[in-house]
């Protein structure tokens, strides 16, 4: 990813960690904090596909008791907010293995 200055971009999506914003194009997407932590990690790791189990580790932590399947529900809330009208959906699934940011392009 693009880091200016303590931003994360990635196609049309702006994070700033700091300040606790995302944007769209321009729109700002609230998030919840843990749909934030999510895609942090995905915007650092644009393109590589991640497991439920990495996912817990990297976003929930490793002493995390959190079941795998609860992955997929942060990823459909963070799908919902990030993706409104018609803006592509630019988080992959990848069946058998999980879960990568990636446009398509």
């Amino acid at each position: 990813p693009e880091l200016e200055g303590e931003q994360l971009t990635y196609s049309d999506i702006e994070m700033d960690p700091v300040g606790h914003k995302v944007r769209r194009s321009g729109e700002v997407i609230p998030l919840g904090p843990t749909e934030f932590r999510l895609l942090k990690h995905f915007l650092e790791h644009p393109g590589w596909v991640f497991s439920r189990e990495r996912l817990l580790d990297a976003v929930w932590g490793h002493d995390s008791d959190i079941e795998s399947r609860t992955v997929d529900v942060h990823i459909r809330r963070l799908r919902k907010a990030i993706n409104r009208g018609d803006r592509p959906d630019i988080i992959r699934t990848v069946r058998s293995a999980g879960y990568a940011l990636d446009s398509g392009a």
